[in-house]
Order: C-alpha cells, then sequence, then structure tokens
C-alpha cells in the first residue's frame, strides 16, 4: 500500500504535469511568418531527392523568402505569382505552405498539377515525405489507413480544422462542389484550356475561392515554367502582377542589377574555365564563388510602372535601391499583385558553366533550344510560325480605300464569325496569282438567335461594291460559322439567299480547303426538319497560308515592283492593331512536346501529324477565322485553278476594263508578258459553286471530282 508521503508526493508531480501543460496551452502562439515557420519546423526528407536533408534553411534559396512570406494569411497580397525556371525551387513555395497552414491557420486548401501522374508524383515526393519527417505537423495530419474513411489518402490530406485536396486540372471532378481558401496551382502553363467541356480549370478552380474571396480571406498561389509565348499562363500573369526581378549586387563595384543571359560569358583562361558574368556597370567579370553572398544581399525590385512613366533602371548603385524597392502590395505598385520572375543562375544547383554549355548546345542543335529557354532561362519559348509579328503587319498596311474593289481583283467572297452576343464579318476580294484584298468588314451587334441579326446578314448579301473599273460587284458567296449553334442556323441559312453557306472547320492536317456535306436537320425534339448543304473549311493547311500570305505583304515587294503570290493586302483605314493581333492570335505546335506521362507516351505512338493550332490566351482570333473563311469559299469557286488570261476575261466582264495599263502590260501587280502568247492552262480546282453573276470558266461541276487531289494544296 502505498504510503501517503509517496502518494502526496505523485499528486504533486501530476498537477506540476497538468498546469504546465496549461500554461503551454495559454501561451500566446509566437508570429512566423511562413518562412520563419519553415526554417524552424519543415523537415526536408531525405526520399525527396534533395541534397540537402533535414531542417530546412531559407537562406539556402533567399529569393524564395518574400513569396512565402506573401502567402501568410495577413499579407496583403491575394495572389502570388512564380515564374521560374528549373531548380528554382517553386514546389518546396507549396510544400512550405502547406505545412504553415496545417500548423498555424487551418483552412480548406486545393493543390493542382496539369495530370494525374504529376499529382502522384508530387504527393510522393514531396508532400507525405515532408508530413512524415516534420514532427510539427506529423501529429496533425491524419496517417493514410484505407480502412477508415476520415483518414488521409494520397489525394487528399486530412489535417484538424481543414484538408488539403490534390486535384488535377485534366479532370473537371476535383473541382467541384468544395469551397478553398488556400489555393496553389503549379506548373500551370501545362493546364489545357478546356477541361471535360467545362471551360478553363484555372476558372473553374477561381470558383472554388469565392466565398473566402468574398471575405477578404482567399489566397493563391500560382507558379510554373513557361511554355509557348503567346500560349503561356504564367508569363500572362506575370506580365499582371507587378514584375519583380531579383536585384544582386557587383562583388566589385556594389552595382546592383538583374543576371541576364546577355551578360553570362564564355569560359576563358583568364577564368580557369568557369563561365562568369560581366558586370553591367563597371565591366569586371564575376565569378561563381561570389554567388551566395551576393544572392544573400539581393532585393526583389518591381519592374512595373505606370504607362508613359520612365522605366526601372537595369543598374543602379547601392544608395538608389530604396527608391526603387517597395513591399509587395504598398506604394507605387499599390494597386498590383506580387508577380516574380527568375532563372537558372540564381540556383544554388545549378552551375553557370552548365548552363552556357547547354545554351551553346541549343544554338548548335535547334531542337535544344526550347528546353534551354524554358527550363534554363525562365521564358516562354517563341515557336516557329510563319505568322509575322503584329506590330510589322500593322506597319506594313497600305493606303488603298476600302469598300472598293481594287485593280485587277474580280472574286468578292465574305465570311461571318458567330459570336455569343454578336457576329463579326469581312469581305475579301480575290485576283491573279491569288492575292487577296480585305476591303470590308464589321460587327453585326445582336446575337445570331434574333430576327434583327438575319436583317443585317440578308443587308449583307445584298450589299455591292464599286471596283475601280467603274463596275458594281456583289460578293459572290458568303460563309457563316455553325459551330454556334447548328441547328438554329441551319434552319436560318437554309431559308435564305443560296450565296449563304453553313459552313464548319476541319482540323485534321490533311483536310482539303472545302468540301461539302448534305447533314440532316433536326430540332431540339429530334425531328427531322429538313437538310443543309455543310461547308467543311480545311483550317490547318488555310491557317498556314493565310500567314504566308500576311508575311508576304510584311516583305513587301520585290526587285521588280510586284508582291509575291498569295500576298494578303491589308488597308490602313480598315485595319488598326487590335484587328492584326486578331490575325496574327494562333500559333502552331506539336503537343507531344509538352506532354509528359501517359499523355505524353499516348501521342508519341500515334502515327501523322500531331500538330494543331492554338489560340494565343487571352487573344480574339476572329479575324483570322473570316480570312480563313474568306479563302476557302475563294478556293470553292475554283479561283486556284483560274488562268492569268481567265482573271483578265472576269476583269472585262464584271468589272469594266480601267484606263490604267492592260492586265498582261507589266503592271506590277500583274505578271509581266512572256515570250509565250497562250497562258497556261487553269488546274483542274473543282468549282463548288458560281459567281454572283456570270459563268465561271474551267472545273469540275461537281463538288466531289478531284478533291481528293488537292490535298497538296492545303499542306503546301
Amino acid at each position: 500500500m502505498m504510503a501517503d508521503h509517496e502518494h502526496d508526493a505523485s499528486l504533486a508531480t501530476g498537477r506540476a504535469v497538468l498546469f504546465a501543460a496549461l500554461a503551454a496551452a495559454c501561451e500566446p502562439v509566437e508570429e512566423l511568418t511562413v518562412s520563419q515557420w519553415a526554417d524552424r519546423f519543415r523537415h526536408v526528407s531525405a526520399e525527396s531527392g534533395s541534397p540537402f536533408p533535414g531542417l530546412w534553411s531559407t537562406d539556402r534559396m533567399p529569393h524564395l523568402r518574400e513569396p512565402m512570406d506573401c502567402l501568410h494569411p495577413d499579407h496583403p497580397a491575394a495572389s502570388v505569382t512564380l515564374k521560374c525556371s528549373a531548380q528554382i525551387g517553386k514546389s518546396e513555395v507549396i510544400v512550405n505552405w502547406f505545412g504553415y497552414i496545417v500548423d498555424r491557420a487551418p483552412g480548406p486548401m486545393m493543390t493542382m498539377l496539369p495530370s494525374l501522374d504529376e499529382a502522384v508524383k508530387f504527393n510522393r515526393v514531396k508532400l507525405q515525405p515532408t508530413i512524415d519527417a516534420s514532427p510539427q505537423i506529423r501529429h496533425r495530419v491524419r496517417p493514410e489507413n484505407s480502412r477508415d474513411e476520415a483518414a488521409s489518402t494520397t489525394s487528399f490530406k486530412r489535417f484538424s480544422g481543414g484538408f488539403n485536396q490534390i486535384v488535377t486540372a485534366s479532370s473537371s471532378k476535383g473541382l467541384q462542389m468544395v469551397s478553398i481558401r488556400y489555393m496553389a496551382r503549379d506548373e500551370i502553363s501545362e493546364y489545357p484550356f478546356d477541361t471535360d467541356g467545362r471551360g478553363d480549370p484555372i476558372g473553374q478552380s477561381k470558383a472554388r475561392l469565392k466565398t473566402y474571396t468574398g471575405l477578404g480571406l482567399a489566397k493563391e498561389l500560382n507558379c510554373s515554367t513557361p511554355s509557348f509565348a503567346g500560349l503561356c499562363r504564367i508569363s500572362i500573369l506575370f506580365e499582371a502582377g507587378d514584375r519583380r526581378r531579383r536585384y544582386v549586387p557587383c562583388p566589385h563595384c556594389g552595382a546592383f542589377q538583374v543576371l541576364t543571359p546577355a551578360n553570362l560569358q564564355a569560359p576563358s583562361e583568364a577564368t580557369r574555365g568557369r563561365a562568369t558574368f560581366g558586370c553591367q556597370n563597371c565591366g569586371a567579370l564575376i565569378d561563381q564563388i561570389d554567388r551566395p553572398a551576393m544572392l544573400a544581399a539581393g532585393r526583389w525590385i518591381p519592374t512595373w510602372v505606370p504607362e508613359g512613366t520612365a522605366p526601372v533602371p537595369e543598374v543602379m548603385a547601392a544608395d538608389e535601391i530604396a527608391a526603387w524597392a517597395c513591399e509587395p502590395c504598398t506604394g507605387r505598385v499599390a494597386g498590383r499583385q506580387p508577380s516574380y520572375a527568375i532563372w537558372a543562375a540564381y540556383s544554388p544547383l545549378e552551375a553557370w558553366t552548365d548552363i552556357w554549355k547547354r545554351g551553346e548546345d541549343a544554338k548548335a542543335a535547334p531542337i535544344l533550344m526550347k528546353a534551354h529557354v524554358q527550363q534554363d532561362l525562365g521564358e516562354a519559348y517563341e515557336a516557329k510560325s510563319d505568322a509575322p509579328a503584329w506590330e510589322k503587319l500593322h506597319a506594313a498596311r497600305e493606303p488603298f480605300p476600302p469598300r472598293i474593289v481594287p485593280y485587277p481583283a474580280a472574286v468578292l467572297t465574305g465570311f461571318i464569325d458567330v459570336q455569343g452576343n454578336r457576329l463579326e464579318w469581312g469581305v475579301w476580294a480575290w485576283g491573279p496569282r491569288l492575292e487577296g484584298w480585305l476591303i470590308d468588314r464589321g460587327v453585326i451587334p445582336f446575337p445570331a438567335e434574333i430576327d434583327e441579326a438575319w436583317d443585317a446578314v440578308d443587308a449583307l448579301l445584298a450589299r455591292t461594291y464599286p471596283t475601280q473599273g467603274g463596275g458594281e460587284l456583289p460578293i459572290d458567296v458568303v460563309g457563316m460559322d455553325t459551330g454556334f449553334s447548328a441547328p438554329d442556323l441551319y434552319l436560318r441559312i437554309r431559308g435564305r439567299s443560296l450565296r449563304l453557306k453553313a459552313c464548319k472547320g476541319a482540323n485534321k492536317p490533311d483536310a482539303i480547303p472545302l468540301t461539302v456535306a448534305v447533314v440532316k436537320i433536326r430540332d431540339k425534339t429530334g425531328r427531322e426538319r429538313g437538310a443543309v448543304e455543310l461547308h467543311h473549311i480545311g483550317n490547318f493547311g488555310l491557317k498556314g497560308r493565310i500567314y504566308q500570305g500576311l508575311a508576304n505583304l510584311v516583305a513587301g515587294r520585290d526587285a521588280s515592283g510586284r508582291f509575291k503570290p498569295e500576298t494578303l493586302h491589308l488597308p490602313m483605314d480598315l485595319v488598326d492593331e487590335a484587328y492584326c493581333r486578331q490575325l496574327t492570335a494562333e500559333i502552331l505546335v506539336d503537343p507531344r512536346e509538352e506532354a509528359k506521362g501517359k499523355s505524353r507516351r499516348s501521342l508519341h505512338q500515334r502515327s501523322g501529324d500531331q500538330r494543331v493550332w492554338m489560340k494565343k490566351a487571352g487573344q480574339a482570333n476572329e479575324a483570322l477565322d473570316i480570312a480563313v473563311g474568306a479563302r476557302a469559299l475563294a478556293f470553292g469557286l475554283g479561283v486556284d485553278g483560274y488562268s492569268p488570261q481567265r482573271w483578265a476575261e472576269l476583269w472585262r466582264e464584271r468589272a469594266i476594263v480601267p484606263s490604267a495599263p492592260d492586265l498582261f502590260a507589266g503592271s506590277p501587280e500583274t505578271p509581266p508578258p512572256t515570250a509565250a502568247a497562250t497562258p497556261a492552262p487553269a488546274r483542274a480546282t473543282p468549282r463548288l459553286f458560281a459567281l454572283a453573276k456570270g459563268k465561271p470558266a474551267g472545273g469540275s461541276t461537281t463538288k466531289t471530282s478531284a478533291l481528293a487531289a488537292l490535298a497538296a494544296l492545303n499542306r503546301s
């Protein structure tokens, strides 16, 4: 039996333990930033493959400190963007943020990755090893247990007061029916632009933040290596933010500057075979041995400035830093969210010499350039395209008057692009050597469902245009995109002029410029209401030909004063900067280059051309669609097979011969006379429909004759 004094001692000990625990529980929690929490509590598992296992140290990657601290619940930033090369540590920011949320600010979190493979790898290599190795959060996150519904899983981490749902951008299933406070999106430039027919996965995930956004509590992190210029989500978000760059001091003169690929110097005997950076201020060579001290002293400087004001200097003295540096969401950038860009030269895991060598290898073997630009330089890769820069296209516009058919064009085609709340249209004139002129364009400000829109379409069909020869030309044929609401549009089109054609894009690489099929019209109940001719437009090849025609315009006239065949001409008075952007709004990409995991293996197993035309993110493309449609309809009229003689006949028959020199008298716009008096015969191009006036010469009268032989036209 326990003695009284032993019993009293036991009670005293128990009381001490209890009161010590209560006292500890009552103590205020020390306020820590996200980076401070990570430095104290996050342990890096050896299983993660990190060269620095053990307690995390932000000092190893000081460029991550500010972005991490912006994710603190009390920081005014609502969205943080990281545009990075490889080996910069962006995924570590997500893991550290997760740990902080679990321990200090519990709430619902979502982590989105491009694919299932990436999601599984993120949990296996990054997240779960961190949970297992970090005592501060290990006891808070419920362990995985297949028999317990309340346990964590590979894709769902439960903890007291919240959870982290790991989802993929390739499936909308995980993006529904849940409210989220914290959103982490990794590798967003690899996300599809439409998921399961529900639209942009980023837009879908933003809908999950609405509740907490309304309360001012939501936070989101977007990080990625860049993809293709124009399609790169992370580059767009970076530009929309305050555009922070990492300025570091020169160890020789102290001037702060951004390390740039242009200043990475080749190895030499003087540098003991190592690549160096040339200081932009004093010109001295900076050795990699000085990098740790430079990175530790570095500062994030927002480079965004209001339009019309002086840009942030690329080099500044140490005493000038204070004038340009400011905390995120304050001072001169108070209205913008923090966005960061950084590349491999700042990573302690990358040798400058290796980066330089990969750059030289990419110059020698261009197939390596994409990986070098994206993975080393941290910039979007400019995919090869025949489209000229929109700025050059805008500068190449010509002073010919709009709404007048220029000599020697003699055929007009139009196209209507159907948008949700409007119809956009354009009219192109076609002439010898398949040159084209945009002569008119406009917008019908009504949706296709209402009668007012169709009154305007009827008025467009009734238009005629004066020619330089004094005649009048109608629009020979007008196409309308029916992809928006096909059955309703079919019924409307069928009851109108035979010159109005229902059209639909065909995107296969071997698609012929224009083919026709008869399709049945069914109403919403499934009842058959008749049939309509549907014209399939070979978008793939025609877009390339349109881009080549625009490039020819930018190239200008040759030594003889003529443009190249198939040049497309744009009038100054009709085409503005926005229209030039629309005309160059798409690029040709190969999905095999960006796909990963199972998707990559599947794509590489397929035969044939896998390239696809993709619209640049946030860019309208109506002008390009109209040009493609008008060109396809011109093909349907048989103009690809017209000889110079036939074009001359058409001008005389339809537009009246002008007082200008004869079509074959050596005009800069027409072929000069040759020794052979007899023009070359027309190619056997099929004519799917006739000109509005007169009878076109040559060509088959059947819709399908010789079409198969013309596939090469579309791919040339």
